[in-house]
């Protein structure tokens, strides 16, 4: 799904010719998406990108408009109203954001394969690597897909892109390549995100697949200690199911028996778990009382 960019330059758009009414009317407009009110708010930003007093304006306008086409399902709409994005840079990347959301991997790399994106604006780089190293991921081209991952996570100042790039880079590294050690420098990077002992799933992501490989090395202090960067504690649901049943498959691993055993029946009793997360861990306790 196209990113919504409620920011694209502000401090950018006030030093522009600025239309008095312009950055009202744009808050207004975002309202509306925030509301599920894509029809109004396409309608917005259209009217809005043919009163533009600039070139910025207008781009900011048709890219916000192109995600609102995108939402209502009108793909085509979409292309066409970023390709008329009049900043060439601005109109690429939200073609390559639309592409990749809508699964159209390989015509995104027929078309950008050899973009120089690094002699973008720097506003506009970020997205546009994440878009191409999704792209190539999806492609199973991981060598490409790292250089791209990596430098979107470096130009990329948002809270969530750069975790999410280090944590598909690790997951291909992982599943396509069959390289651990690869895999967990990019995991690190991203378990580097987690803040105040929380995250969003990609940081908790990161830390159960980088604990899950130093298991696999017979390194259960160190995959503790990586766990330990979450408060799962406090957790329920999926997300506690996974690390409780973590914990409990590091403590299994180190011989603790008794307190695997534990762990599992911890996270049996975890509000919102589900079915199938019961019969999985009671298979679990079941086998470590059988060994």
């Amino acid at each position: 799904m196209m990113k919504i960019i409620f920011a694209l330059g502000v401090v950018l758009l006030c030093c522009a010719a600025v239309r008095a009414d312009y950055l009202s009317e744009r808050s207004a407009a975002l309202a509306l998406v925030q509301a599920g009110r894509n029809p109004e708010a396409l309608t917005a930003f259209t009217n809005m990108a043919a009163s533009a007093a600039s070139a910025l304006q207008k781009s900011d306008a048709l890219e916000q408009a192109a995600g609102c086409a995108n939402r209502l399902k009108q793909y085509d709409r979409a292309l066409e109203l970023a390709k008329a994005i009049p900043i060439p840079a601005v109109s690429k990347k939200c073609r390559m954001t639309l592409l990749c959301g809508n699964g159209k991997y390989g015509e995104l790399i027929v078309e950008f394969k050899t973009e120089d994106i690094d002699r973008w604006p720097q506003s506009a780089r970020g997205e546009a690597f994440f878009s191409r190293g999704t792209a190539f991921v999806q492609l199973q081209d991981v060598p490409a897909a790292a250089a791209d991952l990596k430098k979107a996570a470096e130009y990329s100042h948002d809270q969530h892109t750069p975790g999410q790039a280090w944590r598909m880079l690790g997951d291909a590294c992982r599943a396509i390549l069959k390289d651990d050690r690869k895999a967990l420098e990019a995991y690190g990077e991203g378990i580097k995100m987690v803040r105040n002992g929380g995250g969003y799933s990609y940081t908790m992501d990161v830390v159960l697949s980088a604990a899950a490989i130093l298991r696999k090395q017979g390194k259960y202090d160190e995959a503790l200690g990586i766990l330990g960067k979450i408060d799962w504690r406090k957790m329920s649901g999926y997300w506690g199911v996974a690390f409780y049943c973590a914990y409990g498959e590091t403590l299994a691993g180190q011989g603790k028996k008794a307190e695997a055993i534990a762990k599992f029946n911890e996270a049996l009793g975890l509000k919102d778990a589900t079915a199938a997360n019961k019969a999985a861990c009671e298979k679990r306790i079941k086998e470590l009382q059988a060994n």
